[in-house]
This record gives C-alpha cells, structure tokens and sequence, in this order.
C-alpha cells in the first residue's frame, strides 16, 4: 500500500515536474524582444553596430532552442527561460550604452566640424595666395571645384547634426572632409612655399 501511494505520489511530482518545464516562456522571451527594440529605439544598431547585432544572434539561438523543445517528447524550457532574462538584461544594458556613446560621437562631431570648419576658411584664404601660372590656374580650378564639394558635403552635415539624428553619419562625413582639407592645405602651402623660394 506504502508503494503504491510512493508510486503515485512520485507519477505525480514527474507529470508536474514536466508540465512545469514543458511550456514556452513567451513572456519571457516576448519582454528580451521589446527590450531589444528599446535599444534599437535608443539608436544601439547605430553607435554599437557590433552589440546590437550579437543581441540579434542571441535571439535567434533562443528561438532556435525553442523549435528544438517543441520537437522533444519530454520538452525542458528552463535553459530558454534564463537565456531570454539574460538576453533582456543585456538588451537594457545595451541601450544605456547607446545613449551614452551617442553623445560621445555627437561631442566629436561638433569639434571634427568646428575644426573643418576653420581649415574650409584657411584653404579659402590660400587658393587667394597661391600662384597662378599657365599651369598653376588649371590646377587651382580644380582646387576651387574639389573645395566646393567639400564645403557641399559640410553643409549637409550640419544639417544632419541640427536634426539630431545620425551623429555616426555626421562624424564620416567631417572626417573626410577634415582629411580632403588638409591634403589640399598641405599642397597649397607647398606651392607657396616654392614661389616665395
């Protein structure tokens, strides 16, 4: 009688045992989806290209796991269940970051601009300088056309900086213009340089 009501008792405990581990945490998955699209809404697939993409992965593999349970006779979620809370507190981790790196790219864009800013007018003031040959104007020409480009591509980057959106975006855009006026300065000064020689 004691072995059957052990046996009983024990038949229960596993069916509660399985049925407990046998259902999909969907909450638990559905709230490291939303805090993955929080960290997307904070821009983290922007400024922390890398992160965000491993959080992407991270959910895959979850969802993978989960079609692998279903498949099973005896399904365990528990590992999906700690991996989707993980995954979420990342995510949250993740989107605090962002903020953080944004404003850091934002600070550095606005001096790279300030910066190129002051180089677009330097090399404005030295196209006024340089010689003006039979070679030498064909070439400062060109100068002039490479400079307007330039000063185009500055101009749309601050634009893009007003409206806050991109700073990743702003920050390319002025280091190559930095990069460009700096090579055309240095070629300007060095013709100037050869005349007054």
């Amino acid at each position: 009688m004691k072995n059957r009501f052990f046996l009983v008792v024990a038949t229960v405990a596993a069916v509660a045992l399985m049925t407990s581990c046998g259902k999909v945490p969907q909450a638990d998955i559905d709230a490291a989806v939303a805090a993955i699209d929080s960290a997307k809404t904070m821009q983290a697939d922007i400024y922390l290209p890398g992160d965000f993409a491993a959080l992407n992965d991270s959910l895959t593999v979850i969802n993978q796991a989960v079609e692998a349970q279903k498949s099973k006779l005896f399904k365990n979620f528990k590992d999906v269940k700690v991996k989707a809370d993980a995954l979420a507190v990342a995510a949250g981790e993740l989107a605090g970051k962002a903020v953080v790196k944004k404003d850091e790219v934002k600070a550095e864009a606005e001096a790279l601009m300030t910066q190129a800013k002051a180089l677009l007018d330097e090399t404005k003031t030295l196209i006024t300088k340089a010689p003006t040959g039979k070679e030498g104007k064909a070439v400062l020409d060109e100068i002039k056309g490479e400079v307007t480009v330039i000063e185009t591509s500055l101009t749309e980057a601050q634009t893009i900086f007003d409206g806050g959106e991109n700073y990743m975006q702003v920050l390319d855009k002025v280091k190559a213009a930095n990069e460009a006026l700096t090579a055309i300065n240095t070629e300007l000064k060095e013709a100037i340089a050869k005349v007054r020689r």
